[in-house]
C-alpha cells in the first residue's frame, strides 16, 4: 500500500468515528464499502464501535455488509461492546443493523455472542431490545461462560434480572464448574445473590413437611393436609426439580394437583421467573414421560404369609400409583389440547404412530395393576376370613366414613383407562 492510499483509508476511519459524512461519501464513490481498512477494520466496524447512527445508515444505504467481520468480530458485537453515545442512539444503531439483517446469533472465535458482549456494557434498555432476537439465551463461549455469567462477573443486577425473567438457566457451570451463584457468592454481589437464592433459607423454615407415620397416611382421601402443610411427596419432587425454594407456594396442595399444574397455574401461584417456570415444566415433563417399573406397584407373593395390614399396606401403595397414571393421562391429554389449538404444530406419522403406541403400552401396564388389584381383592377376604380379627371402626367400619376401597381404586382405573382410549387417541388421529 501507498502512502497516499494509507493516507485516505486514514482519513475514512477517522471519518467513520466521528461522522464526517462528506468524506465518507467521497471515498465510497472509488473504494469498495466492504474493504478491510490498512488496520484490519471495515468502515461499518469503525462506525458501529463508536455508536455513529447516521453514518451506519449511510453505508447500509450504499451497500455495507453488517455481517462482515474480522476473526469473527461483527459490527452488532462492536456496538454491544461500546459504551460511547447516549443508550437511545446505541438501541437506534441497534435497529439499524438489525433490520438490514446482522446476525442476533453470531459468534467470534472464541464464541462470544453480542448478547454476551452487551451484558458486561449494555444498558437493561439496550439488553431489553436485543434479546428479543436471541435464539438462545444460555450459549457459551469457549470457557463455558453464559450471558448470564458475564452479566454477574460485571456486577448489574438489572440485567441478571431480565436474563432469569428470559429463561437463563442459572444451573449451568463454566470450565471452572462454577455456577453463576458461586461466582457472585466469591465476589460478594449480595443483590445478584438474592435474586438467584429467592431467600431460599427463610421459605424453607417456614414450611411443614407432612411425614408418613402410619397406613393412614397413605391414603390422601384418610389424611387431609392444612393450608401450613407441605405435601412430603411434592417437597420430594420440588427437591428433585431444585426448586424447593418455592416450597411455601404448594403448602396446602395434594400431589394430585400438584402433577397436573400448567405454566399458567404457576405464574398465579407466583413463580414469575420465566425460567424457573420453564425448569418446573421440563421436570414434570421428565415425571410424567418415565418408564413404569410394574414392581414399583407391589407384587403379591401367594406362597408367603401375608397379613392384613400388609394388604393394607399394598392398597396405599397402588392406591397413590394409580392416581399418578391418572394424572399423567390429564397432563398427555392437556398437551394434545395445547398442540391441536396451535395451527403451526403439526405430527409427523411417524410421532403419531409413537404415541399410539405409548398409549398402548400405558393401557398394558394399567391391565396388569387391574389384575394385581383382583388378586388382593380376593387375598384379603381370605385374610379377614381365617383371622376374623375386625376393622377399625373410626376409619372402616363406620356407616358414615364407610370407603369401599374396590370400588374407589376400580373407579380411578376405569377414568384413566377412558381417558386413554376416548380422548388421547382420538386427538392423535385428528391430526
Amino acid at each position: 500500500m501507498d502512502v497516499n492510499e494509507e493516507e485516505i483509508e486514514y482519513h475514512i476511519m477517522n471519518a467513520c468515528i466521528i461522522g464526517q459524512l462528506e468524506v465518507i461519501l467521497k471515498y465510497i464513490d472509488s473504494h469498495n464499502v466492504n474493504k478491510f481498512l490498512y488496520n484490519g477494520w471495515t468502515p461499518l466496524l469503525y462506525a458501529a464501535s463508536n455508536v455513529q447512527a447516521e453514518v451506519i445508515e449511510y453505508l447500509i444505504k450504499n451497500g455495507a455488509d453488517v455481517n462482515k467481520h474480522k476473526d469473527g468480530y461483527t459490527p452488532l458485537m462492536a456496538l454491544c461492546f461500546s459504551t460511547k453515545n447516549t443508550t437511545e442512539q446505541r438501541i437506534k444503531c441497534l435497529m439499524l443493523l438489525i433490520q438490514a439483517g446482522a446476525n442476533v446469533n453470531a459468534s467470534s472465535k472464541q464464541r462470544q455472542t453480542p448478547l454476551m458482549y452487551a451484558c458486561i456494557s449494555q444498558e437493561p434498555e439496550f439488553i431489553i431490545e436485543l434479546i428479543k432476537y436471541v435464539k438462545n439465551i444460555n450459549l457459551c463461549d469457549n470457557r463455558k461462560q453464559t450471558s448470564l455469567m458475564y452479566a454477574t462477573i460485571a456486577n448489574k443486577p438489572e440485567v441478571v434480572k431480565i436474563l432469569m425473567e428470559n429463561a437463563a438457566d442459572i444451573t449451568l457451570t463454566d470450565y471452572n464448574n462454577l455456577t453463576v451463584n458461586d461466582i457472585a457468592s466469591m465476589k460478594g454481589y449480595d443483590k445478584i445473590l438474592s435474586l438467584l437464592n429467592c431467600n431460599e433459607e427463610e421459605i424453607i423454615n417456614t414450611c411443614e413437611i407432612a411425614k408418613v407415620c402410619d397406613w393412614k397416611d397413605m391414603f390422601p382421601v384418610l389424611n387431609n393436609i392444612n393450608d401450613q402443610t407441605l405435601d412430603s411427596d411434592v417437597y420430594t419432587i420440588l427437591y428433585g426439580m431444585n426448586l424447593e425454594n418455592y416450597s411455601h407456594i404448594f403448602q396446602g396442595m395434594d400431589l394430585k394437583t400438584f402433577l397436573k399444574l400448567t405454566e399458567k397455574d404457576l405464574w398465579n401461584l407466583g413463580i414469575d421467573i420465566k425460567a424457573h417456570r420453564m425448569q418446573f415444566m421440563e421436570h414434570l415433563h421428565r415425571f410424567h414421560r418415565k418408564k413404569w417399573n410394574i414392581q414399583s406397584i407391589g407384587d403379591i407373593k401367594k406362597l408367603l404369609p401375608y397379613t392384613l395390614y400388609d394388604a393394607i399396606v399394598s392398597l396405599g401403595t397402588v392406591a397413590k400409583q394409580t392416581a399418578i397414571i391418572n394424572c399423567s393421562f390429564h397432563y398427555i391429554k392437556n398437551n394434545l389440547i395445547e398442540v391441536n389449538n396451535k395451527e403451526s404444530i403439526h405430527l409427523t406419522e411417524e410421532q403419531i404412530s409413537n404415541y399410539k403406541h405409548e398409549v398402548k403400552k400405558t393401557q398394558k401396564t394399567l391391565n396388569v395393576l387391574k389384575e394385581e388389584l383382583l388378586q388382593m381383592e380376593v387375598l384379603s377376604k381370605v385374610i379377614q376370613k381365617e383371622n376374623d380379627i375386625g376393622v377399625p371402626a373410626t376409619y372402616i367400619d363406620s356407616k358414615k366414613h364407610r370407603i369401599n376401597w374396590s370400588m374407589f381404586l376400580a373407579i380411578t382405573l376405569i377414568i384413566g383407562i377412558c381417558v386413554s382410549k376416548t380422548i388421547c387417541i382420538q386427538k392423535l388421529i385428528q391430526h
